[in-house]
């Protein structure tokens, strides 16, 4: 995405948070989940009802005090119910035995305000439970610091790795990362793609076509490129006529040097009416010049095919930024544009179908 700043990349990753939320809901970043026990915690210090008057009269007494009793329950299990909603929300797997303490916690609670109906239950315990729920602040997984701490550094390396891509290519002085058209930039990027497989807990589509994304941008800057490099077109032309470029490719100029000396050549052996080596050698220079016009016409032939695939690739890379074509449509259209298997490895295809069971 050479042409999309840092700053676009962002907003749309801003915009759709709740896809993201679950990742980093693992890594222990979750604001929605400190703010939910920090609500739990304030309404459970609230005071309860205050208990009626008695009147004398037994059948009204009864009644105010059924519902006394009911606006306790109901005081009590509100913040219970908000406790047991936020459980449901994304958070680090390794705090589900802290979640079940919470639950069975909870229970218990709601069993003694059955019991003793109008009493405050005491809900110190809750709020100790739901505190090292939030802050993992866990006695029976002293490695679980350790364990957040990897998968942040995974989530900046894996995840982040589009991002840091894109805010390179805005910045034209920027050499973080190798050109978008080299061997290893693409080398880099399809293992950084192999990982992101791997690390199934990062798995997310935004991600997913942010990686894919990046390789269509690749390749369509390496089929650029190729469209002016006249050596590599013409090592797709197949057969060569014997010329010092096919045996120099590295040598500009090796032609017209080539052509020079057998035109001297030819010329020296005219000179000295040395016809039997004469001949052959004007013989050869004319089938070498043909040779290298039909050679310059299938590169231009070729080039013209190469530029027609950029054009494709580029179609298809901007209807993909746009949402006009999924991940589940665009393996078909990449396998199309690259037949060859020259542009995109397998990982390409995996990752355009790792969502599929969600559509």
């Amino acid at each position: 995405m050479a042409d999309w700043s840092i700053w676009k990349a962002l907003e749309e990753w801003r915009n759709r948070w709740h896809e993201l939320a679950p990742i980093f809901a693992c890594t222990g970043i979750a604001p929605e989940v400190e703010s939910a026990v920090n609500l739990v915690c304030v309404n459970l210090k609230r005071q309860p009802p205050t208990p009626p008057l008695l009147t004398g009269d037994k059948m009204r007494d009864d009644e105010e005090f059924g519902r006394y009793y009911a606006g306790v329950y109901r005081h009590f299990d509100d913040s219970f119910q908000r406790a047991e909603n936020l459980l449901r929300l994304p958070w680090v797997p390794e705090a589900a035995p802290a979640a079940e303490k919470v639950r069975t916690e909870i229970q218990r609670l709601r069993q003694v305000l059955h019991a003793h109906p109008g009493k405050n239950p005491g809900c110190d315990e809750l709020e100790n439970l739901l505190r090292q729920y939030v802050d993992l602040n866990l006695p029976e997984q002293p490695q679980l610091a350790s364990l957040i701490a990897e998968r942040r550094k995974q989530m900046v390396e894996v995840a982040g790795y589009p991002l840091l891509v894109q805010h390179a290519l805005s910045d034209p002085y920027n050499d973080v990362v190798a050109p978008l058209a080299s061997t290893e930039f693409r080398e880099e990027l399809f293992r950084r793609m192999q990982v992101y497989r791997d690390t199934g807990w990062l798995h997310s589509r935004v991600i997913t076509q942010a990686y894919v994304s990046l390789a269509l941008d690749a390749a369509h800057a390496c089929l650029k490129l190729q469209g002016v490099d006249d050596r590599h077109l013409a090592r797709q032309i197949g057969f060569r006529w014997p010329s010092l470029s096919v045996a120099l490719p590295g040598f500009e100029q090796a032609d017209q040097l080539w052509y020079l000396l057998l035109t001297v050549v030819a010329t020296a052996m005219i000179l000295m009416e040395v016809w039997w080596l004469a001949l052959p050698l004007i013989l050869w220079l004319n089938l070498s010049i043909g040779a290298h016009r039909r050679e310059k016409r299938k590169i231009e032939v070729k080039r013209e095919q190469v530029i027609a695939g950029v054009r494709a690739m580029k179609r298809t890379r901007d209807r993909f930024a746009c949402g006009q074509v999924s991940l589940e449509k665009l393996a078909f259209q990449l396998r199309q544009l690259d037949g060859g298997g020259e542009y995109f490895q397998d990982i390409v295809y995996e990752l355009a179908g790792l969502h599929q069971h969600e559509a």
